[in-house]
């Protein structure tokens, strides 16, 4: 049993597509998806317990930590703009491999559309037998959210599963990602680079506040959220060209420590402009941290946190239908009439199970795909056996 539970990292360890895998990158995936949990779960034990609390549920502190779980979204933004900055930058900064753009997109709709497209059937179907809906009067919304345009016709999220609104600006960005690469990493001089990038996010900030991009249906889209992207490409840009010089320390756990600190007690839905930009340097300075700390990186880099980490797309792609399910029985689970115990109570049921069904949802519909070579694998097996026939 014991090399069973030993062996589950290493089977559920992701397959990348010929790069050298950054063990922080999925640590840090798993600092992203966990407050996301937390705060889905929150929202529905709030809207469905029946508990008589001692305490205003709002003036405990287990709250207010819950209620900034949409910090992850930001963490994933960050890291989807370093993952996907990194080859280019290599490219300009470092001779390393040259990226073709149709090799670039192909790959994104290989890996990630099969499991995207099964999942959102699946909750689209579950989501009008339940509800008792039309199903034509919902297949264009179905559409839609496969093609992920359901913020751009609609102005709102997916009915099926409403997280996937961030999966429409991932996408928005995948598209940019190339062209935004060129645009910076072509320029030779790192203070001018690095200057045009810092001058980048401050005007579009400011833009953001002036227009209000922050608010729907703008907060829905790229518009809103671009600069936690930039954050990620300022981050490539410093691993490809001084990560070595960046000596690893104690004082950077420290660091990580007030970073996050910063994050949970700035961060507010006022979107005072203030507050937004030193969420964005708190970002920034907690990304270098996980890296060159000594205990925060032996965090992230723990083959159980990487593993969680690893996985995330599904656990992402499945834990609020499934949140929305689970409530329905755990609600009558209770312990006391404190909030914040009858909070962790929920989540002590919750993680473990949508833990262990993302394992196996992961294994069995995400991580083939994780092969870049499965559609020519497929093709062959396919045409063998139409030659048999």
């Amino acid at each position: 049993m014991y090399k069973f539970l030993q062996s589950i990292p290493d089977k559920l360890a992701r397959v990348t597509s010929g790069r050298k895998l950054i063990s922080e990158i999925d640590g840090l995936r798993f600092f992203a998806i966990l407050p996301v949990l937390i705060q889905h779960l929150n929202e529905r034990f709030e809207r469905n317990t029946t508990i008589d609390f001692i305490h205003p549920k709002a003036d405990t502190f287990a709250y207010f930590l819950a209620y900034r779980g949409f910090l992850g979204v930001y963490i994933f933004f960050v890291i989807s703009g370093f993952i996907l900055a990194l080859p280019f930058a290599s490219y300009h900064l470092a001779s390393g491999k040259k990226i073709g753009i149709r090799q670039y997109f192909w790959r994104r709709l290989t890996r990630l559309e099969p499991p995207y497209i099964f999942w959102i059937s699946i909750f689209f179907l579950v989501y009008v037998f339940q509800r008792h809906v039309s199903f034509f009067e919902y297949l264009p919304h179905y559409f839609a959210n496969i093609t992920y345009t359901h913020a751009i016709f609609y102005g709102v999220w997916s009915p099926f599963n409403p997280p996937t609104w961030t999966l429409e600006i991932e996408i928005q960005f995948y598209i940019l990602a190339p062209f935004l690469s060129y645009f910076f990493f072509k320029i030779p001089k790192k203070g001018i680079r690095r200057g045009l990038n810092i001058g980048f996010i401050l005007v579009l900030m400011l833009l953001q506040q002036y227009f209000k991009w922050y608010l729907p249906p703008f907060s829905l889209s790229i518009l809103g959220h671009l600069h936690y992207f930039l954050i990620g490409f300022m981050l490539a840009d410093l691993y490809i060209s001084d990560w070595a010089s960046i000596k690893k320390s104690k004082f950077y756990d420290i660091v990580a420590v007030l970073a996050l600190a910063g994050l949970i007690g700035l961060w507010s839905w006022g979107f005072e402009f203030i507050n937004r930009l030193a969420v964005v340097i708190c970002l920034f300075v907690f990304f270098i941290a996980a890296f060159k700390g000594n205990l925060i990186n032996r965090l992230i880099t723990n083959r159980w946190v990487m593993a969680i980490g690893g996985m995330c797309y599904t656990i992402y792609l499945i834990h609020l239908p499934f949140a929305e399910f689970f409530i329905r029985l755990s609600k009558y689970v209770t312990f006391t009439r404190d909030y914040t115990i009858n909070l962790l109570l929920q989540l002590a049921l919750f993680l473990p199970v949508v833990l262990a069904l993302s394992a196996v949802f992961f294994l069995c519909f995400e991580k083939p795909f994780m092969d870049k070579d499965w559609p020519s694998r497929v093709a062959q097996r396919v045409s063998s056996i139409w030659k048999r026939q």
